[in-house]
């Protein structure tokens, strides 16, 4: 007997002893996300609705969202594109990828990135970027964006200039849009959708259907949503021309997208693609009715124009298919679907200073535009997140602060120079955070 025990000690002796908290530390991975940048408002609600982590099976992901560059795209710069520095490329809703598409380095470099086992996720512009472009290109800049696609999604857009396109032309903004009905598939990153056909807010996207290309790289198209309704059957809108001083109907605009897909997955060579053309990171509503004003449009230098807004609905949170744009992302990165993250609808979002409207605040208050957030005095921060939480503030990676109540904020000195703002809020077993750059005068 003496003699087991002995032999068990000696046993214990060799190896390490580690403490309960070591034996229970969770698992980490980080999802390294790249962010085409855009001047378009919806790409900073897009970074936002990433700045997002999750726990499952005793694993922790998050997503670390960064913007790059046209040179980095190219395969240059600080930080280039490719799968040692990014897991996934997303393009939001932007023009500007159909002009850098028609730069060869730039386009080589992402259908390698992609190609070698990158993720893409493409919404509205970055879908029509992923695809064969436009089977029977009609107008100049039909033949713009032809001439920029990638090619690595073997579908063709529906999305022409005085069709869809007029949802984005002639659309107030916050206002414009429209809630769209999409009947979804079984499709891993959808099927846990607590409905069904799901409303996805729609502002001029194009509708997709299978392509005819050839390349040896392609995968198959696998739908994830159909357009369920037409676009202009549930939002009638016109076309108007001033006449003898006065406003006048001079035709209808009309779409043809019901049925088409509305988004859909695929690979190219080791890469898993997923293309939208309504806005998962968008606001949306449910219920309510198109309206047509006499507003200025900001595409025609603020000339005045008939524009469209909708209302009488009921708004949905910021984040309400957020879920959906989260979990095509982790897909993309090639997680499986049991590891994807949940049908969640927390957010958070830095209130001040504000990204979308960056200031000189002086002592906290916002006196004057800048290009950047200039502090003059104390830092005042603010945060709003759509949950009762504990929201954690962090100066340069140092945690300093943390406030339980409403409203969430820090009001502090810091040093002079540039400082990286980060806030995290918890909601359960997902995390939800904001950061960004500041200057204290």
């Amino acid at each position: 007997m003496r003699w087991c025990i002995l032999i068990i000690a000696l046993l214990l002796l060799s190896f390490p002893l580690y403490s309960a908290r070591e034996l229970h530390k969770e698992e980490k991975i980080y999802i390294n996300v790249a962010v085409y940048p855009s001047i378009v408002p919806a790409i900073k609600v897009l970074e936002y609705s990433l700045k997002y982590g999750w726990k499952v099976d005793g694993i922790y992901y998050q997503f670390n969202v960064s913007e790059i560059n046209m040179k980095e795209a190219e395969g240059g710069g600080r930080k280039p594109l490719n799968t040692a520095n990014y897991d996934v490329l997303v393009i939001g809703a932007s023009a500007r990828q159909y002009f850098h598409g028609i730069n060869k380095r730039w386009k080589e470099n992402v259908r390698k990135f992609v190609a070698s086992g990158g993720g893409y996720v493409g919404i509205c512009g970055g879908a029509n970027e992923a695809s064969l472009g436009y089977e029977h290109p009609k107008t100049f800049f039909d033949h713009v964006i032809n001439a920029g696609v990638l090619g690595i999604a073997n579908v063709y857009i529906n999305d022409d200039q005085d069709e869809e396109w007029q949802y984005l032309y002639k659309s107030a903004g916050l206002e414009g849009g429209v809630p769209i009905a999409c009947e979804l598939t079984e499709h891993p990153i959808i099927a846990v959708s607590p409905d069904n056909p799901r409303i996805i807010r729609y502002e001029g996207g194009p509708g997709m259907y299978d392509g005819d290309g050839n390349d040896d790289l392609f995968g198959e198209i696998t739908p994830i949503a159909f357009y369920a309704e037409e676009i202009s059957e549930k939002a009638p809108i016109h076309f108007w021309k001033k006449i003898n001083g006065e406003w006048k109907i001079v035709g209808d605009v009309k779409t043809d997208l019901k049925g088409l897909y509305a988004a859909i997955a695929t690979t190219y060579g080791n890469g898993r693609v997923v293309l939208f053309g309504p806005h998962p990171e968008e606001k949306t509503v449910i219920g309510g009715h198109v309206e047509e004003f006499l507003g200025r449009n900001k595409y025609t230098l603020f000339r005045q124009d008939y524009l469209y807004r909708w209302v009488n609905g009921t708004p949905m949170n910021w984040s309400y298919n957020w879920w959906i744009l989260r979990r095509s992302v982790g897909w993309a990165a090639g997680l499986s679907e049991e590891h994807l993250p949940p049908v969640d609808e927390s957010m958070l979002f830095i209130t001040q200073p504000n990204i979308w409207h960056p200031g000189i605040y002086v002592n906290g208050r916002k006196v004057l535009p800048a290009i950047v957030n200039v502090f003059v005095g104390r830092a005042k921060i603010s945060v709003y997140c759509n949950f009762d939480g504990k929201v954690e503030f962090y100066i340069d990676g140092e945690k300093i602060f943390e406030d339980s109540s409403l409203p969430y904020e820090l009001s502090r000195n810091m040093e002079k120079g540039w400082h990286e703002v980060e806030v995290k809020a918890r909601n359960g077993d997902v995390t939800v955070y904001g950061n960004m750059r500041v200057y204290l005068v």
